[in-house]
């Protein structure tokens, strides 16, 4: 198990260098927190569970809405955004990045982060 662990928090170091990437996480989908680079002053506990929250509700969302399925949010203050996506069945990965941050490149990077830790988390549970 040891090694799983270190392998998901090379992988959210690893997106965590990304230039326009503030910190990241990985977080269960029940709001319990995995791995982060988050900064001092933020409780990681906090993001984890609103960061479920959100993107449960935005599954439901677009369930009830008939808009297929949930592909990730994106949420933007005047600072920055916070943008979470799936990460498999059982994770989530969040990203805070800079307000005028390449979102598309930041979007290539967490991608491919989110398909390491569903591999990583797959692999672990065979």
């Amino acid at each position: 198990m040891t090694d799983v662990w270190v392998r998901l928090e090379e992988t959210i170091d690893e997106l965590s260098r990304v230039s326009d990437i503030k910190s990241a996480a990985v977080v269960r989908r029940d709001g319990l927190v995995v791995t982060h680079t988050l900064p001092d002053g933020v409780d990681p506990k906090m993001v984890a569970a609103m960061t479920a929250a959100i993107v449960g509700t935005s599954e439901m969302a677009t369930i009830q809405l008939a808009q297929g399925r949930f592909v990730r949010a994106i949420i933007e203050s005047d600072e920055g955004k916070l943008l979470s996506l799936g990460a498999g069945e059982e994770a989530l990965l969040v990203a805070l990045v800079y307000d005028d941050a390449n979102l598309g490149l930041v979007l290539l990077a967490m991608e491919r982060a989110a398909k390491q830790v569903e591999k990583i988390l797959r692999d672990s549970a065979a």
